[in-house]
């Protein structure tokens, strides 16, 4: 049950960045008072960063608290060395994906006082491909028993 609640969190996360990339722009127009929905409009000073965050972290909730994704079920030892690499690959994007999002002066504040952090940012492209990786080589592992 723990590996398919965690593939459906990295399912969410790809669908979060890709509707960010979609819908930011639009809702950052709406509450800038440029854009009426349904006779409705609002004059706010809201951050393109806060509302990226937003957008990704409600889609993210939304998916990943109501789909449930049925994955086959292997008894081997694989299962949950896989499920914690799932697991760690997923928050890494996710701390990543929010990382990238906030401003670039709060970010280079951000990565001076840490050692660890701006591996979020300089790997970026690592941390949305890795996951991806992982999937084909142990689909393809687990065809190949």
């Amino acid at each position: 049950m723990q590996r398919e609640k965690i593939m459906t969190a990295l399912l969410a996360c790809y669908v979060g960045i890709v509707i960010v990339g979609i819908l930011a722009e639009p809702v950052k127009q709406f509450f800038e008072g440029k854009k009426i929905i349904a006779n409705t409009w609002i004059q706010a000073d809201a951050q393109p960063a806060t509302i990226k965050i937003a957008i990704f972290l409600i889609v993210l909730g939304l998916i990943a608290s109501r789909a449930d994704i049925s994955i086959g079920r292997d008894r081997g030892i694989m299962t949950p060395i896989e499920t914690l690499a799932y697991a760690l690959m997923t928050g890494i994007l996710v701390s990543s994906t929010i990382f990238m999002y906030l401003p670039e002066t709060t970010r280079t504040m951000i990565t001076s006082q840490t050692k660890l952090v701006h591996y979020l940012q300089d790997f970026h492209t690592l941390w949305l491909l890795a996951p991806l990786a992982l999937i084909l080589v142990v689909t393809s592992s687990s065809r190949s028993r």
